[in-house]
């Protein structure tokens, strides 16, 4: 699936690249080709993704940059950057080798980021993106950075909020459960989720031509709805036990994929809420 997508993306981008884009449109993919070479590759050096995600997040961030922009790349980048560390330093007992599992349940969901997870947290920033490019409403654009806010904003609420043990509660029920569950919510993962929703957001008040504050907190909002939307939809998941995928060879990294798929719906309404909100303020 991940390569189709990758396959998908390429064509799409080539397909702009030639019949759409003018010289400026080229030499902002052509410096968004490069600028993605060395960032991804530098992360893999690192041990913060696999090989396979490299394909993908080169494929994610020349969109972002080619056809989005500085500011959505920058946004993308401070994502990553900032999930990547939050992630690494969550078990100080050891995941420097990039190995070990970030949930005891779940052993393909480890420190470094496959391409399955570019893709989950990702996919609908390069949709939006293309769509921008396409038909230059601005609130499309503003789409890209509800659905980076919702992915941070989740990322660091699961990292940060299960650092410790503490009072976690299933979202659905309330019920108390280990930190780490799925669906589990707490006042520091919940306080961390907002303060990275709004850390996207305020990107949007420091560009040289900075948006008015009231579509910032929209942004904002949009991330952290985003996040609860992921915890209620991992609950549901986890506590039905879910399985998306019959194949026998799929079954072991069913939870995996589960994960992905809850990211994606989550990033796509952080996305699709800014849109809406946007659209509506400006009728």
């Amino acid at each position: 699936m991940d390569r189709l997508i990758n396959y998908l993306f390429w064509i799409i981008l080539i397909f702009l690249f030639v019949l759409e884009g003018k010289l400026s449109d080229h030499l902002m993919i052509l410096s968004g080709l490069g600028l993605s070479l060395i960032v991804v590759y530098l992360a893999f050096f690192l041990n913060w993704i696999t090989l396979d995600a490299t394909k993908s997040a080169i494929v994610l961030g020349t969109i972002t940059f080619g056809f989005g922009g500085v500011w959505p790349a920058l946004a993308l980048i401070f994502f990553f950057l900032s999930s990547s560390l939050v992630t690494r330093n969550k078990r100080p007992d050891g995941i420097a080798n990039g190995s070990v599992p970030l949930r005891p349940d779940d052993p393909y969901h480890i420190s470094r980021r496959d391409s399955y997870q570019v893709w989950a947290n990702g996919f609908w920033v390069a949709l939006f993106c293309l769509a921008w490019f396409l038909f230059e409403f601005e609130y499309i654009l503003l789409g890209v950075y509800g659905a980076i806010a919702a992915a941070t904003a989740d990322t660091w609420a699961t990292e940060l909020g299960s650092r410790k043990a503490g009072r976690t509660r299933l979202i659905t029920t309330f019920k108390k459960v280990e930190p780490g569950t799925d669906g589990g919510i707490s006042f520091t993962g919940t306080l961390a989720s907002a303060i990275g929703s709004i850390a996207i957001a305020s990107l949007l008040l420091i560009q040289p031509d900075p948006y008015d504050l009231n579509i910032a907190i929209v942004v904002a909002a949009a991330g952290f709805a985003g996040s609860v939307a992921d915890s209620f939809l991992g609950a549901i998941f986890q506590t039905r036990n879910v399985q998306l995928f019959k194949s026998d060879s799929m079954v072991e990294r069913d939870a995996m994929l589960k994960n992905c798929f809850v990211n994606w719906l989550a990033t796509g309404t952080g996305g699709f809420i800014t849109l809406l909100t946007i659209k509506i303020m400006t009728l």
